[in-house]
C-alpha cells in the first residue's frame, strides 16, 4: 500500500479493480450460463467467486469516486457509480440476488469495463514510471 493520507494511490485502486474484473472473466471463461446458474457445487462456487469480485469492484469504485472524482469525470467509459450501486444491491439484498442479471452484466458489460480499466491502469502506471 502506498500511503496517501490514509488511502491507496489511484494506480493501486485501479489495479485492484482490474484484478477483480479479470478474475470474474477467468471464472466465467468457457462456462455456459446453465452451468453458472446450476445447483451444483461448482456452479455455487463460481457464483460466489463472481459475487465476491463484484463486491471488490464496487468497493474500490466507491473509493475512487470519493477520493479521485476527477478520474471518474475523465473516464465515463468506466461506470464507477453503477458498479458501486450493483455492489450495494448484491450485498444489501444478498437474499434476492438475480444471478441471471449477474451473468448478463458479467458477459455483456464487464469486458468493455475491463478493457477500459486495463488502458487506464497502463496510462496511470506509465505516468508514474512503473
Amino acid at each position: 500500500m502506498t500511503a496517501r493520507k490514509g488511502r491507496f494511490a489511484l494506480a493501486e485502486l485501479l489495479r485492484f479493480m482490474l484484478d477483480a474484473a479479470e478474475g470474474i472473466e477467468m471464472y466465467l471463461s468457457d462456462v455456459e450460463k446453465k452451468d453458472f446458474l446450476g445447483e451444483t457445487a461448482q456452479g455455487r462456487m463460481r457464483r460466489e467467486a463472481v459475487v465476491y469480485n463484484l463486491g471488490v469492484l464496487g468497493e474500490v469504485a466507491n473509493d475512487i469516486c470519493q477520493h479521485y472524482p476527477e478520474t471518474v469525470r475523465r473516464h465515463p467509459d468506466i461506470p464507477f457509480s453503477r458498479i458501486y450501486a450493483m455492489r450495494n444491491h448484491i450485498f444489501h439484498g444478498y437474499h434476492s440476488i438475480n444471478y441471471d442479471v449477474v451473468w448478463t452484466t458479467c458477459k455483456a458489460d464487464l469486458p468493455d469495463v475491463t478493457r477500459s480499466l486495463r488502458a487506464l491502469v497502463d496510462k496511470v502506471e506509465g505516468a508514474k514510471g512503473t
